[in-house]
């Protein structure tokens, strides 16, 4: 199996506390309010804390449909998140998993980064293609911003 890793990174005016709570404490309620129709569905399977799935249906028409993820660890205290995704279309034909690692990071003027480290397992000595890549950063970035413009709204 090989392994493939990316960055993001987005910084944010709103503060660290605020961005976790919105993207990853309660992403489950203010998703639906800040970008509707991101997801067509969303099964929770646990409490959202570590062992907790979340079997996510897309909207039609796009190139994946289907994802699942699991929660690995979360750290309130540290606006951590760790969790995989161990299933669905999105994983391709070659990824045998997506391994995520987020870390809010407070800024020194009352914002914050977040920076999400993916390793891409993928089978025998296959890579990601660039796009690939691109088009996940892009759609990652599309809801972080969405999750931002609730959260200052409210």
């Amino acid at each position: 199996m090989g392994a493939q890793s990316h960055v993001l990174e987005i910084t944010s005016s709103v503060s660290a506390e605020k961005i976790f709570k919105g993207v990853v404490l309660e992403v489950d309620t203010i998703l639906p309010k800040a970008a509707p129709g991101a997801y067509k569905n969303v099964e929770i399977i646990g409490d959202g804390g570590a062992g907790t799935t979340r079997n996510i249906t897309l909207p039609d028409g796009g190139p994946v449909t289907t994802m699942s993820i699991r929660t690995d660890a979360v750290n309130k205290e540290a606006f951590t998140l760790d969790s995989t995704i161990i299933g669905g279309d999105v994983l391709l034909e070659f990824v045998e998993s997506i391994e995520t690692h987020l870390v809010v990071v407070p800024t020194a003027d009352g914002g914050s980064i977040t920076k999400t480290t993916a390793i891409f397992h993928t089978k025998g000595d296959a890579v990601v293609p660039e796009e690939n890549i691109k088009f996940a950063d892009a759609q990652n970035t599309a809801l972080f911003k969405a999750i931002e413009a609730y959260l200052i709204a409210n």
